[in-house]
């Protein structure tokens, strides 16, 4: 009985590890992803609701969100990892942002409706996955394009490939010295055959992406010098998840493109959230110009 009672003891512990941590993942996961009725609720008292479009591109299928008229100048948002188009929701239904501009939230390749689990490592890659948004720009302003964390290295990589396509480049805590890329210890088990396949797809991406970044910034390291734009580098001091050595590495690549940079000794990593009034702020100086 005794034998029998430590292998029922052990067989819960075992299968405590596996199910707890698929179950902690899954309740994260929920917090990334808005449902239909929240986002009917937001938009309920907004000008408009959001329309949905969807294309293909390097055969991988594509979603974003908008609002706005698709005649004014476009702004593209593009978010950090994990997330999804929604990230930006309070800002797709900004009044004022939607008077001026068309707004544009897209889900980056592997997260939300585009090809939810189908990782795509290469910045390169995702950046032309996204740059058809571009060219459906009716405005005849080149776009304004922001990026948050990871986004941050991939609006960086469509300026340097799609440039007449990029006017302002606005930088949310990105993510884009190779040398200061944070890979958490638990990215590396969770990349083990034998593990991943309790990770839920959106976190499978967001840790491909992880092991894969400082790679693939590095592959990015000699088109730095290619960007003209006008940037706008925003961070938190207090981030823990992309150092502050992040600052420096722009102030070094950007060579020939004014930079702006505008801290906030108080916050982390959050501030398309927890600074979103300064950031739309930010936004309308670009519309003016």
């Amino acid at each position: 009985m005794r034998i029998f009672r430590k292998r029922t003891t052990w067989l819960i512990i075992v299968l405590l590890c596996i199910i707890a941590p698929i179950a902690a993942f899954k309740i994260m996961e929920t917090s990334f992803v808005i449902s239909p009725e929240q986002m009917n609720n937001y938009f309920r008292d907004k000008p408009m609701p959001p329309r949905f479009i969807t294309y293909k591109e390097l055969n991988h299928q594509m979603f974003y969100a908008t609002t706005g008229s698709d005649t004014n100048q476009l702004i593209l948002f593009v978010h950090g990892a994990p997330g999804s188009w929604d990230a930006f929701i309070k800002y797709l239904g900004d009044t004022v942002l939607m008077n001026h501009a068309q707004l544009v939230s897209v889900d980056r390749p592997g997260y939300g409706k585009s090809g939810l689990g189908q990782s795509v490592a290469s910045i390169e890659d995702q950046a032309r996955m996204i740059q058809p948004i571009l060219d459906a720009n009716k405005s005849n302003k080149p776009a304004i394009i922001i990026g948050h964390s990871l986004g941050g290295a991939v609006i960086a990589r469509i300026a340097m490939d799609y440039p007449d396509k990029v006017g302002e480049l606005i930088f949310l805590a990105p993510a884009i010295d190779p040398d200061h890329e944070k890979i958490w210890k638990i990215s590396y088990p969770a990349n083990w055959k034998i593990f991943k396949w309790m990770v839920p797809p959106v976190w499978k991406v967001t840790n491909d992406e992880k092991l894969s970044h400082s790679a693939e910034l590095k592959k990015m390291l000699p088109l730095w010098s290619d960007i003209h734009c006008h940037c706008v580098y925003m961070y938190g001091a207090k981030d823990a998840i992309v150092p502050p050595e992040n600052v420096e590495f722009a102030k070094r690549m950007l060579v020939n493109a004014p930079l702006e940079i505008i801290a906030f000794p108080h916050e982390n990593h959050f501030i398309p959230w927890t600074k979103k009034d300064s950031i739309i702020k930010v936004i309308l100086n670009c519309l003016r110009k």
